[in-house]
């Protein structure tokens, strides 16, 4: 059974994720599933695990074997955006290709590739015991508003939680932009 403590982050960093993802379907095309369309491609903010290690999460793009120039170049193309992602200042802890087949009624299979990056973050990436305390004294200041958190009991367990939240929202936002960079300059390429 999970602790308090645990249910709170993830908690928090789903709701980050939900709100970037949400954001995304507003800006770009919306898609079923909380997906979203952009210049050709399908792409999807997976949900927030949490582990030992920290808080996991995954985004992915469908590669759009429809637009390339040759059958087999779905394959060029994952590791182009592959060598991309790894060259950004926050590196997925994996990227791989994935392989999707489905079924969608007696006469018709779909099959789908699709570009996949794992990032971690660490409990130390998510919040520092300064940004916390800095948090706290301007929420004392009437500079930030914490009382919309809950789950918290604490002045500094709210600012933790706004941190994580804070953290989790630009950490993923600046690792979907990279994405979309690279899939645009990848199909670019082509």
């Amino acid at each position: 059974m999970s602790s308090l403590r645990e249910k709170i982050f993830h908690h928090t960093v789903n709701g980050a994720l939900d709100k970037l993802r949400r954001e995304m379907c507003q800006k770009y095309a919306p898609k079923k599933e909380g997906r979203f369309f952009v210049e050709g491609v399908t792409f999807e903010i997976g949900v927030g695990k949490l582990s030992s290690e920290g808080v996991s999460f995954e985004i992915s793009s469908k590669i759009p074997v429809e637009k390339l120039p040759n059958k087999g170049d779905n394959e060029k193309y994952f590791k182009d955006v592959k060598k991309l992602m790894l060259s950004k200042n926050k590196k997925p802890i994996d990227v791989k290709m994935e392989n999707i087949i489905q079924s969608t009624n007696i006469n018709e299979i779909k099959e789908r590739d699709y570009v996949k990056c794992s990032y971690l973050y660490k409990e130390d990436e998510l919040y520092t015991d300064d940004q916390v305390m800095k948090v706290v004294k301007e929420s004392q200041e009437n500079q930030v508003d914490l009382s919309e958190i809950t789950g918290a009991n604490t002045l500094a367990g709210k600012a933790v939680v706004y941190c994580i939240n804070k953290s989790m929202y630009a950490s993923a936002s600046e690792n979907i932009d990279d994405f979309l960079k690279s899939n645009s300059e990848t199909m670019s390429s082509f």
